[in-house]
């Protein structure tokens, strides 16, 4: 069994201690570096964190969607196009980190990393800023490489669980995996709405299953969109709540409207941040 590597001073770390103090979730968005361009990225990240993301997954844009529904694949060609790189998704979170201590994560494919090298790309991702990695398509079984090389630089591989994991294999994910673990809420591709009405059960039956194999802090995501769902994410149990098409979303419609992209956006995430705390 591989044993899970030993971490120091990483601000996610931190970040899920204070969150325990504090009796709350933290609120993770998911933000495509480059939509609709780089600037805008630029000026959004602090905007994000001045109305109460506590950690932000930034997204480094690929061709092949995975497991992206239409917004967020859409979202990446548009940066793509835009001139959007895995270097100048760096650029950003490097001046980004001149003035923050937000946690963030680069998320998106191995392929980026692959093409450079795991050591290079380990190495390039703490020299800019960041706290670690998730690389979606990368399965467990073959994660051990890429987890010691961000290990040995004290950043996180975060991993996935999905509602269809069995406990045991859940056990085995946890005993390896650092950070978080990111549970999706269900089966399918990002965007489609989660189980409304529902979602706190689901969690709660989602979060305590995952719970009674795992010490680690849990974050669900996949179809949270409003306060009200975030509310019910937090009180079926869960340590983070992830939103991310329906961010993508905001941005869009506000641009397509010709409104303040950052008032919006700022707007938005407040709503967001103010569900988070645990009932007493």
């Amino acid at each position: 069994m591989t044993s899970r590597p030993d971490i120091k001073d990483n601000r996610i770390d931190k970040l899920f201690a204070r969150c325990r103090e504090e009796n709350r979730a933290a609120l993770i968005l998911f933000i495509t570096s480059g939509f609709p361009d780089l600037e805008t990225t630029r000026e959004l990240l602090p905007v994000l964190e001045e109305n109460g993301c506590d950690l932000v997954e930034l997204g480094v844009p690929f061709s092949d969607p995975i497991a992206d529904g239409p917004v967020i694949q859409k979202a990446s060609t548009v940066a793509l196009e835009a001139g959007a790189t895995f270097p100048k998704t760096l650029d950003l979170l490097r001046e980004f980190r001149k003035n923050s201590q937000m946690p963030v994560i680069l998320f998106g494919a191995l392929n980026p990393y692959l093409v450079r090298g795991l050591e290079e790309s380990a190495r390039m991702a703490v020299e800019a800023g960041a706290d670690g990695i998730l690389a979606a398509d990368l399965p467990f079984e073959e994660s051990g490489e890429f987890r010691d090389l961000l290990a040995a630089r004290n950043l996180h591989l975060i991993t996935l669980i999905a509602p269809t994991t069995p406990s045991p294999r859940i056990r085995r994910i946890s005993d390896s995996s650092t950070g978080f673990m990111y549970c999706i809420s269900y089966k399918g591709v990002t965007g489609k709405g989660g189980a409304e009405g529902q979602l706190e059960t689901v969690a709660r039956e989602y979060i305590g299953k995952i719970k009674a194999e795992s010490d680690l802090p849990l974050a669900l995501g996949f179809g949270i969109r409003t306060p009200e769902n975030v509310r019910q994410a937090v009180d079926g149990g869960s340590d983070g709540v992830v939103v991310g098409t329906a961010l993508i979303q905001c941005i869009e419609k506000a641009k397509a409207e010709g409104r303040d992209v950052k008032k919006v956006v700022g707007e938005y995430v407040k709503g967001l941040a103010s569900e988070l705390s645990r009932k007493a």
